[in-house]
């Protein structure tokens, strides 16, 4: 017991074990992780090999961000592994400066601190953690805020340091806020904090001079914050008047309804605050993650209690027993609950004041990152409060930490998921078209899967296939069709209307002439660019029958134009060449009518035993081998088509129409149309 308990006493040891605990939460399949939503931002701005990119476009909000990945991106490139592991890392960081910060004003509460730490690392209420590239800037700025913070705390208990902790505190206070606004509201967390330190010194000296001090420390902190109020709130609307989209509308509410807005800013706080520190915690118990079936869940659940066991033996082996006395000091009790509830609403301020909130959006919990930090503290204070048993302390924090864990996992689970199927389709892609004439717009039914939004589609086609990006025109776009467009409308589309889209600097032109319709669902097979050969097939995806409209494959070229070099540090590797390799070439060769590259992938294909998921799949090889004479192969391959999918008749007749249009007659192409009509029904002409 001794031994383990000198182990953990190591200075070395508690960081060690909180890197552990987020790398078991996060990352066990960071291989398999990638990029999301807005990720793809940051990739397509660094494809324009310059750092004033990340600076005009981060113009329209927050432009003195742009030295986070001016900085970053040329370390850590194209490459998903490594943006993982370093936002990792520097959350990890700035839960660490955070503890420091604490352990300073709570010096006698050391078991307390670290159990604020592990709550923070495994925070449910935030579940983008694999959004790494977009996450890195919040993180960094987390990290330079918990800094600042602690600098703060431990240049007033070491005067000796003052002078080298202080300058350092105000310049991450400084970059904190001008990077990005999440933890501005944090700022006024810190006469709170210096209170705590200094009224503990002083315990039978008057408030007033206790408030005295807390202000000596605090006024040089006050500076960087009234500065940026005033940048934000009066410089920036003037220099940009068109462009304010994190608009303090509530703010400016008060003015022409005080009670309205008062009532929906209270209204959004308790939202929050109870979403924050309850329900969030409970999220893998919730009745649609209960499902005995997906062998995901009860590996989170498995991993969750493994992590629970691991730390409630280290929080009670690794403790001695006058660091976790039965009853905490009142003192700490009473200004763990303050200070958590203060923090709790200083760090959504920022998000309420936007009429916005963590627990209502697709994207929302990002808002619960100021919030995260003011949560851990309340919860380990309540804990500490009401539950009087040191091991029952310990058995119920680490169920919430198992919970959260199991949550994570889940929650990871999915975007590993649809990574694979992003990769899939990038991959298939560039297969089916290797080259796009530039101004080119794809247009799809719907976004082919989750996790991003229909501009991470659009840069990433600009980084893939744009030679040199001009913002201002950008050479290739991809739109969602519901979203540009009412469904009901795109039949009545002209060539000549317009297609556009506006993103901060960032600008596309072309018109429906331009686009391409591309329909994917990797349940049903491979990606389909849309041609009047798969007219009547079995669909793709939803809506694919009103895009018909926008068929033109004409703007794909054969020449090899696209960076594969890119995409095989975005996707990895080219995948093992499996049906939809082949699929894909041949629908490109049969585009140009390239019947012998048609004929030898089908070969290639066979020899490997490969086969489609659907018989539209088989088109491009029946027109192959009927255009090379071999009709027998043709024919049978059309059986094939029409035993494997329901209702292939009146495209496959079609087929047969255009086929018997382009070949030369001979018997046996008689033969094989009269053969291949008699099966499918067809024999009268189909238009």
């Amino acid at each position: 017991m001794k031994r383990i308990q000198e182990l953990f006493a190591k200075s070395w040891f508690y960081p060690v074990f909180l890197l552990l605990l987020m790398t078991l939460a996060y990352d066990l399949g960071a291989t398999q992780l990638g990029f999301y939503w807005d990720d793809w931002q940051a990739i397509f701005l660094s494809h324009q090999n310059s750092p004033a990119a990340y600076w005009d476009y981060f113009l329209y909000d927050r432009p003195f961000s742009a030295w986070t990945y001016s900085v970053t991106m040329p370390v850590l490139g194209l490459y998903p592994l490594r943006w993982q592991v370093f936002t990792l890392l520097i959350r990890w960081l700035g839960i660490l400066a955070f503890c420091w910060a604490l352990r300073g004003i709570w010096p006698e509460h050391r078991r307390e601190v670290r159990w604020i730490g592990v709550l923070l690392a495994v925070f449910p209420g935030f579940l983008q953690q694999p959004v790494s590239v977009a996450y890195s800037q919040h993180f960094i700025t987390a990290a330079l805020f918990a800094f600042s913070l602690a600098l703060m705390v431990w240049a007033v208990r070491e005067p000796r340091r003052f002078w080298i902790y202080t300058p350092l505190a105000l310049l991450f206070s400084t970059v904190h806020m001008f990077v990005m606004e999440y933890f501005v509201g944090l700022e006024l967390l810190r006469p709170a904090l210096l209170w705590i330190l200094l009224r503990r010194r002083g315990e039978e000296e008057p408030p007033a001079v206790t408030a005295k001090k807390v202000l000596r420390y605090w006024w040089p902190y006050l500076l960087p914050l009234v500065g940026f109020i005033a940048f934000r709130f009066y410089v920036y609307p003037t220099l940009l008047p068109e462009i304010d989209p994190n608009s303090p509308v509530l703010l400016q509410q008060m003015l022409s309804d005080p009670f309205g807005a008062l009532r929906r800013f209270v209204e959004l706080g308790l939202s929050d605050f109870f979403y924050e520190n309850i329900f969030v915690w409970l999220a893998s118990l919730q009745p649609d993650a209960i499902d005995l079936e997906k062998k995901i869940n009860l590996f989170s659940w498995l991993v969750g209690l493994v992590v629970a066991v691991l730390v409630g033996w280290v929080d009670l082996r690794g403790t001695a027993a006058q660091d976790r006395p039965e009853q905490p000091s009142q003192y700490f009790i009473r200004e763990g609950v303050l200070l958590g509830i203060l923090a709790v609403f200083l760090g959504g301020l920022p998000v309420w004041i936007t009429n916005r909130q963590a627990s209502v959006g697709t994207w929302s919990d990002r808002f619960s990152l100021g919030m995260m930090w003011g949560v851990a503290v309340l919860l380990v204070s309540l804990v500490f409060w009401m539950v009087h048993s040191s091991r029952s302390r310990t058995l119920l924090l680490s169920i919430l930490v198992g919970l959260s864990v199991s949550t994570h996992i889940q929650a990871i689970n999915g975007y590993r998921r649809y990574w694979n199927i992003q990769r899939e389709y990038y991959w298939q892609l560039s297969w089916r078209a290797p080259s796009l004439e530039p101004g080119t717009v794809i247009v799809g039914p719907g976004l082919p899967f989750s996790y991003v939004a229909d501009y991470s589609l659009g840069f990433a086609l600009n980084t893939l296939y744009a030679d040199e990006i001009t913002p201002g025109q950008i050479s290739y776009w991809w739109v969602s069709a519901p979203r540009t467009w009412s469904m009901d409308k795109v039949g009545d589309l002209d060539p000549d209307d317009g297609i556009e889209y506006d993103l901060r600097n960032v600008k596309y032109k072309g018109t429906v002439a331009d686009a391409v319709a591309v329909s994917y669902n990797p349940s049903r097979g491979c990606l389909r660019v849309l041609d009047t050969v798969y007219r009547d097939v079995r669909e793709m995806e939803d809506g694919e029958q009103d895009l018909w409209r926008l068929a033109n494959p004409g703007r794909i070229l054969p020449q090899e134009e696209i960076d594969r070099s890119a995409l095989r540090q975005l996707f990895g590797p080219q995948p093992e060449k499996d049906w939809c390799y082949y699929f894909e070439q041949a629908d490109l060769a049969r585009q140009y009518a390239e019947w012998d590259s048609a004929v030898e992938l089908a070969e290639r294909a066979a020899a490997l035993d490969l086969t489609p998921k659907q018989g539209a799949e088989w088109i491009p090889f029946i027109e192959a081998y009927a255009h090379t004479g071999d009709w027998e192969r043709a024919v049978g391959l059309t059986l094939e088509a029409n035993r494997l999918t329901e209702k292939m008749e009146t495209p496959l007749c079609r087929l047969w129409k255009q086929i018997e249009r382009e070949t030369d007659a001979s018997p046996s192409r008689e033969a094989a149309l009269s053969e291949a009509r008699s099966a499918l029904g067809c024999a009268q002409p189909v238009p």
